[in-house]
Formats: structure tokens, C-alpha cells, sequence
């Protein structure tokens, strides 16, 4: 096993607390009450835009997370729309995390998971600072597809020549987390902000103005046309620790705007649903377990989403390497039948079924839970009509995918001893907690 092969398998390890001396089995309730205060305060006074939204309410309120539904998003939200080889982010956030969540009736880590070194410790905050918000905003908005904001951002530039910078992975010029589509077409750009430290260290992280500092500044990168544009969130999840006097809180606030370095034009939209929904295919077939085929639908015209024509023979080597692309892809797609098939939805899917053996146990609604299944599945119907060919063509945008009448709404349901994340028609991840062989 070579040095990174070995540092790989260590980390997973990791994640899912295999090397900590196991405990007793304790009880996991679903359900978990957190505090999210909106503040209206913080959106333009009318008639100027966005207007508050009527689904909000100002001020404290008490909200109840389903946590595999949770689980669920943050393994969705932190799969790449495009990487190469093996992402663990497809599977350890719903093995390790089960057991950060403190039995607590409101939303609480355990201590052992709040004393992890800062690095795992701000993985952990930055993946519920994400999942919570999101999976909030989801029922609250409506939102249909999700793209990473960088993502966006870059296959958007290279398709359209958007007035934009390049953004940068990190600080004042750093890409929004996301940018959504709701089922009325209007778009939302979010920033996601996640700590242990405090809430006035959340406030912080949540921006100044004099200047623009954290998700102030941060989520000041993308403007749509009029019309089009909806909420500019900055979402700030504060994580209590059980025993602690300091609880979990959510804060929603919606900074004022005054530069915009990307511009979205009227003439861009085309090309920018284009973009999302490649995001979210690719992300949709990589968490199927169609790898080359994930890769093909986010950077049709080359190796990277930003791809575009050159000239010359570095032109030719471009569509040689497109070439070799679009066939590894469908030789992936003609082989669908040997991927796992199930139904979900009154639809049958194909992709991966996982079973994860849990670290510790838990007990769910009195069963002693020792595994659990998790399903992603992409539409069969989608993937059966499905060609490389397809997804590369029109390299500057506006390919015709198939995929926006099959994704206008993200959606959550829970039941006793299953979650269930969907993207319309397009896409289901099941989390199961039963009997060896449910669901299948």
C-alpha cells in the first residue's frame, strides 16, 4: 500500500472514530429543537430588493431538524460537482456524525466530538454550519438545484464571458458556498459560516461593514439581472456542547450589497441554468456511482469545468482528450445494468447501495441499530436516454441535458427508521435504520 493510499485509508478511519475505545450504545432521538432568529433588521426597507421573504418570520424562533435529514444534505452539499477519484465526503458524514449529536432535546454535539483537534473540529463545523442552514432554507425557499458557488462561477465565466475576476478559494474574494434556483426560477446566492466559539465569534464571522468583512464580503460576488434575483443569505450556525450553558443557535441575516464582481446578464441565463444543472447532474451521477459520466457532464470541453476551445494542435489535443471523455462515459452508461437498481418515489433509480457498520451502536426508537443502508440512486429513464455525445456538446452552455423539469424542488422527508434527500425526479439518497435487508 503506498504512503497515500495508507494516509487515505488512515483519515477515513478517522473520520469515523474507529481508533477511540468504543462506548455503550445510547439512545438516538430523530428529532432536534434549535433556535433560529431572523433578522429582518438586516433587509432592505421596501420597495427596495429582495423583499422579505413571506415564509420567514422575524426574530426567535424554534425550528425541529430530522438529523439524518440533516445527514443527508451535508453528504449531498459536500460531494464535489467535479473531482477526480473518490470523494469521502460520498460516505463518512453519515457514519461519524450519528454519533457528534448529544441526546440532548435540542441540537447539541457530544463533548468528545467538541474536544477534536482543530482541524477535525472545524470540518465539523464547517459541515453543519453548511447542512443545518441548507436544509432550513430548503423547506423555507423552495429551492431546487444547488451549485458550489465556485463552480457556478467559473463554468458560467468560461461559457459566457461574464463580467468577473477570477475568485479565489478563500477570503474577501472567495465565491459564495452556494447559489439555488427555486421553482420559480428566481436565484439565491448563500453563505454558510459554522463554530464552536461563541455566538459574538458567529456575529463576527457573519461580516462587518467598515469594512466588508466574512460573508458581507463573501457573498458580494454574484449579481442576476432584474427580476431574477432573490435572497443574498449569510447563515450562521452557532454549535452548543451538551452540559454547556451555551446553546446551538441559527442566525439568518441578509447584509446590504454595494459591489458585485460577477454580473449575471440578462442574455448569461441560458447559460447559467446550463451551469447549475450540470452541477447538480454531475453531482447527482457521482453519488451514483457514475464516475465518468460525472465527469463528462461538468467539464464537457476538457479537463477542468473552465475548458474552452484553443488554438492550433493544442485544440486537437483538447478534443482528443474530450473524445476519450465522452467514451469512457458511455461505455459507463451502457453498463447501468450492473449497477444496484431499487424504487424509491414510485420510480426506479439506479446507482449504489451501501451498508456501513456503525463505530458504536444506537438505539432508534427502541431497536438496537448496529448498520445502516445508505441508497443513491439517478433516474433510470434519465440515464437510459443519457449519452456523452450530449452532455459535451454545445460547449459555451445551453446543452439540452434533460434535467430542468426533473429538478424544480430539493426536498426532505423523514420517517421512523428512514430519511429520504431528492432532487425531483432526478435524484434520491435514502439513509436507512433496519433490518439488513429493508428496502431493498
Amino acid at each position: 500500500m503506498d504512503d497515500a493510499l495508507f494516509y487515505s485509508c488512515r483519515l477515513f478511519a478517522a473520520h469515523c472514530n474507529l481508533f477511540r475505545e468504543p462506548k455503550p450504545s445510547w439512545k438516538f432521538e430523530m428529532i432536534r429543537s434549535l433556535s433560529v432568529r431572523v433578522d429582518q433588521r438586516t433587509w432592505p426597507v421596501p420597495p427596495a430588493l429582495p423583499q422579505f421573504p413571506t415564509s420567514f418570520v422575524n426574530g426567535l424562533q424554534t425550528h425541529d431538524f430530522d438529523i439524518p435529514s440533516v445527514l443527508l444534505t451535508i453528504g449531498y452539499l459536500t460531494t464535489p460537482s467535479h473531482v477526480s477519484g473518490v470523494s469521502l465526503s460520498e460516505f463518512w458524514a453519515w457514519v461519524r456524525y450519528l454519533h457528534a449529536i448529544s441526546p440532548d432535546p435540542d441540537l447539541r454535539l457530544t463533548r468528545p466530538f467538541s474536544e477534536l483537534d482543530a482541524h477535525q473540529k472545524t470540518i465539523l463545523s464547517d459541515d453543519f454550519g453548511m447542512g443545518v442552514p441548507m436544509s432550513w432554507l430548503l423547506e423555507k425557499l423552495q429551492l431546487g438545484p444547488i451549485a458550489d458557488g465556485r463552480y457556478f462561477v467559473e463554468r458560467l465565466a468560461a461559457t459566457a464571458g461574464a463580467e468577473t475576476q477570477r475568485p479565489s478559494k478563500k477570503g474577501p474574494r472567495k465565491t459564495p458556498d452556494f447559489v439555488a434556483r427555486d421553482g420559480h426560477g428566481v436565484w439565491h446566492v448563500i453563505e454558510c459560516k459554522g463554530t464552536q466559539s461563541g455566538s459574538d465569534y458567529r456575529d463576527r464571522q457573519l461580516g462587518g461593514y467598515n469594512p466588508q468583512t466574512g460573508a458581507i464580503a463573501q457573498k458580494n460576488t454574484i449579481r442576476f439581472p432584474p427580476g431574477h434575483t432573490g435572497q443574498r443569505l449569510g447563515c450562521g450556525l452557532q454549535l452548543g456542547v451538551e452540559g454547556s450553558a451555551n446553546a446551538s443557535s441559527l442566525r439568518i441575516v441578509d447584509p446590504p450589497v454595494e459591489d458585485d464582481d460577477f454580473v449575471v446578464r440578462e442574455s448569461d441565463l441560458d447559460r447559467a441554468a446550463d451551469a447549475i444543472e450540470r452541477a447538480i447532474g454531475a453531482r447527482a451521477l457521482r453519488l451514483a456511482g457514475f464516475q465518468a459520466a460525472s465527469m463528462t457532464m461538468s467539464a464537457p470541453a476538457g479537463p477542468k469545468p473552465t475548458s474552452q476551445p484553443l488554438k492550433g494542435k493544442k485544440d486537437e489535443t483538447r478534443k482528443a482528450f474530450v473524445a476519450e471523455k465522452v467514451r469512457r462515459a458511455d461505455a459507463e452508461l451502457d453498463q447501468r445494468t450492473s449497477f444496484e437498481r431499487f424504487d424509491a418515489n414510485k420510480q426506479r433509480f439506479r446507482g449504489r447501495i451501501v451498508k456501513l457498520d456503525l463505530p458504536v451502536p444506537i438505539v432508534v426508537n427502541e431497536r438496537l441499530i448496529r448498520s445502516v443502508m445508505i441508497r443513491n440512486g439517478i433516474s433510470e429513464k434519465f440515464i437510459r436516454n443519457l449519452r456523452g455525445a450530449t452532455m459535451a456538446a454545445d460547449m459555451l452552455g445551453g446543452a439540452d441535458l434533460g434535467i430542468h423539469e426533473q429538478s424544480r424542488r430539493t426536498y426532505l422527508e423523514a420517517e421512523r427508521y428512514r430519511a429520504r434527500l431528492s432532487i425531483g425526479s432526478l435524484f434520491v439518497s435514502e439513509i436507512h435504520f433496519a433490518e439488513k435487508n429493508a428496502g431493498r
